[in-house]
């Protein structure tokens, strides 16, 4: 039997909310992977809140779907501009996405590998970014590339997360 044609449109909302939500896992796996990585806590900090149908599980990488909480299919809130936001939690997310200077101290064993060393160079109250590392002698050790955020969001990155998330969406069930 054929479905109505209200049934077909609720099953494209349904479709619709399900991309946006594979989407934001793919995107939060892939800021974790890209992120720096000292102790794990940052890693294991990203969130993906649903405007309108409550705050993002608190969950660790890798994130699956069950992490970003399932979306009203209404046409109202299909119709939402911003379906998801994706941020990081911790207290130092703003230094560690290279988009403030801040003193990094880092504490207990590395996790993630280093990707540069050498020595910091310091503004006037100590502070400078993370990732701005000039290579040679010095204890400053890098776990992610000097800006690896933005260039993550403006180089493509974001993009190509969100083309897999719609893959991934229409292949599979809301």
């Amino acid at each position: 039997m054929a479905k109505s044609l209200g049934q077909l449109n609720r099953d494209i909302r349904r479709k619709t909310q399900s991309i946006a939500r594979h989407a934001a896992v793919e995107a939060m796996n892939d800021l974790a992977e890209r992120g720096p990585n000292w102790s794990g806590e940052f890693r294991n900090s990203w969130v993906a809140d649903a405007p309108g149908s409550g705050l993002g599980k608190k969950a660790n990488y890798p994130y699956r779907i069950s992490d970003v909480g399932k979306l009203k299919d209404t046409v109202s809130a299909v119709s939402q501009k911003t379906k998801i936001r994706v941020y990081n939690t911790t207290n130092y997310a703003l230094i560690a996405q290279d988009l403030k200077e801040g003193k990094f101290r880092p504490e207990g064993p590395r996790k993630g590998s280093i990707v540069e060393e050498g020595s910091r160079p310091l503004n006037e109250q100590g502070e400078g970014i993370r990732g701005d590392i000039i290579p040679g002698e010095g204890g400053n050790i890098s776990t992610a590339e000097l800006d690896w955020f933005l260039t993550y969001i403006d180089g493509g990155g974001l993009q190509k997360a969100l083309e897999r998330g719609v893959k991934i969406g229409f292949k599979r069930d809301a």
